[in-house]
């Protein structure tokens, strides 16, 4: 299979040409500059952080993650981590052995590398859209349970380090190979040093759900979003929406943190990537709009976005100062880094996994999406 386009990776773009036999690239060729009215030829995306897409969500089980499989490849995705919200135990245990399964028996479309769970240790003063009656403070005979049940592909897990019992459970997930996000969180600026050091090594959707910097006298103090973004031993989520986070604070974490240290997500939920719907979630309806934050319809409370990956992409390139190659590693280097898979996909290049997404000229549209050779959309 052969593509001619504007091929973007590895810190380089240009019209150029990438071949691949089976699953794994075999030539690729660059040419000096780009040609505005070719495709886009990228490093297929990889998702770290949404709750459901299309007519899909996390809630439905099996079924539903295999949905969203099938629509977030039409969106540019080749891989995915499907994150599931504060729970109950019992349906957290089932949603690991679910996902376990599924990266044993992929289904058709983006492939499932993961589980993220987003609680269920989180602030509940910065719970922000998620259920209140189901955060809960950590517990270490819980967390040893979520390991046993995911036996390996729990990839990732948001906590709020400042609660009691959460460093412990912070470093028996670090050394069972989870990485661990601080998120959702009232964490002290002063104790964020004591978290990363007991394993925090991202943090959840950078400035939401946390606390804001405060100015006593007139002197403005560090939040502790101050120090995770200027610390490069942690990664930093962004939800690229331009909603979540306003444009100038994504260019000042461009500028602050380098694309190096930033992964883009789209924290997206059912409904993303259609017109208008409204939905349920954990039973609580909302309204979800393209191009608008999904609101709860009792309170107007943000629980999610109606993000996809493309639209990261054209946002991220058109409205924030970031170049495509950078928008590149954030959207598939970074990622892929995160899971341990740095080393054959992330990037294009020769005898690396023919994971690619097109785009249309206009950055925006997706045209075809192939995971491993084989086209998925």
């Amino acid at each position: 299979m052969k593509l001619q386009g504007n091929i973007v990776s590895g810190g380089r773009a240009g019209y150029g040409e990438i071949e691949w036999n089976a699953d794994r690239i075999g030539r690729l060729e660059f040419g000096n500059g780009i040609q505005p009215d070719e495709p886009w030829i990228l490093p297929g995306f990889i998702e770290l952080h949404l709750h459901g897409i299309g007519k899909y969500n996390v809630e439905e089980g099996e079924s539903g993650v295999v949905g969203m499989a099938a629509f977030a490849a039409s969106k540019g995705t080749v891989r995915m981590v499907p994150a599931y919200a504060c729970a109950p135990h019992e349906v957290l245990l089932e949603w690991l052995r679910i996902i376990r399964k599924l990266m044993q028996d992929p289904p058709e479309g983006a492939r499932i590398s993961g589980a993220h769970l987003e609680g269920p240790w989180l602030s509940a003063r910065f719970g922000g859209g998620m259920d209140p009656a189901q955060i809960r403070n950590p517990d270490p005979v819980q967390a040893q349970e979520y390991l046993d049940a995911a036996q390996g592909t729990l990839k990732l897990m948001t906590i709020a380090p400042e609660l009691p019992g959460a460093l412990e459970v912070i470093r028996l997930m670090r050394s069972a190979g989870v990485t661990m996000s601080l998120g959702h969180s009232d964490c002290p600026p002063e104790f964020f040093e004591t978290a990363v050091g007991a394993g925090i090594s991202q943090v959840c959707h950078l400035f939401d759900a946390y606390d804001v910097p405060s100015a006593p006298l007139g002197v403005r103090h560090p939040a502790v979003t101050d120090l995770a973004l200027i610390d490069d031993r942690v990664m930093k989520e962004i939800i690229m929406d331009g909603l979540h986070v306003p444009p100038e604070l994504v260019k000042l974490s461009r500028r602050a943190a380098g694309a190096d240290h930033i992964i883009a997500i789209t924290d997206s939920l059912q409904g993303a990537g259609l017109p208008v719907g409204r939905f349920f979630d954990a039973g609580r309806p909302y309204i979800i709009r393209e191009g608008e934050l999904a609101r709860l319809e009792a309170d107007g409370q943000i629980v999610g976005s109606s993000l996809t990956m493309n639209r990261a992409f054209f946002n991220m390139t058109e409205k924030f100062g970031f170049t495509p190659a950078e928008a590149v590693k954030c959207l598939s280097a970074n990622p892929a880094k995160q899971l341990g898979l740095g080393d054959r996909t992330g990037e294009l290049r020769e005898g690396w996994s023919a994971d690619i997404t097109v785009l249309a000229p206009d950055r925006l549209t997706v045209q075809q999406t192939y995971l491993e050779g084989r086209r998925i959309f």
